[in-house]
């Protein structure tokens, strides 16, 4: 009844007006619009960042070329792995390891074919690319949400977390050799 009411409230409240004037929409909308460019969160510093879009495109391309990382496929796995998954699910929840609910739960309902693309590391000389993978709607998001909480209460219980660079340097005793690894992409 409460959901209801508040369902009720919700629909009829009045919102607040916009905060930006009708000109400024309409730059948005044409920004939005405009195929030349390509609008894209930064890879650090929650700035926008916008390229040109045949630079973007023509990064990206390098960067997928590149064999020793990415590799072409001559079919689109998404339906093998989905049945195989399925399977797996079915056999784990007729061993009673994991019940009908988390079954529903973790069976895949969607098959979209995970998407990357890149965010700039304006931090970086040239900008360079950072690759994500978008797995939302894939084959493993559900399983990969369902692990993410199983293990979300065990992250910062152990010695070798680390929350962020600058508590880190706090923990490091004067003298001490430190030596970065980093991998290049």
């Amino acid at each position: 009844v409460q959901l209801l009411m508040l369902t009720g409230i919700l629909k009829t409240a009045k919102l607040p007006p916009s905060n930006i004037t009708k000109e400024e929409m309409a730059a948005i909308h044409n920004l939005k619009n405009n195929r030349e460019i390509t609008i894209l969160p930064a890879d650090k510093g929650r700035t926008t960042v916008i390229m040109d879009t045949e630079q973007y495109e023509k990064q990206m391309n390098e960067m997928l070329q590149d064999r020793n990382t990415y590799e072409v496929l001559k079919r689109d796995p998404t339906e093998a792995k989905k049945r195989k998954f399925k399977t797996i699910l079915k056999q784990l929840q007729e061993e009673k390891k994991i019940d009908k609910q988390t079954y529903n739960h973790l069976i895949p309902t969607a098959s979209i074919i995970p998407r990357i693309y890149g965010t700039p590391k304006i931090h970086k000389p040239g900008a360079p690319l950072r690759p994500i993978i978008d797995s939302m709607g894939s084959v493993t998001y559900n399983i990969s949400k369902f692990i993410a909480d199983i293990l979300k209460p065990l992250l910062g219980n152990t010695d070798y977390h680390c929350e962020n660079s600058k508590k880190q340097k706090n923990t490091i005793s004067p003298g001490t050799w430190v030596m970065q690894i980093t991998k290049r992409t």
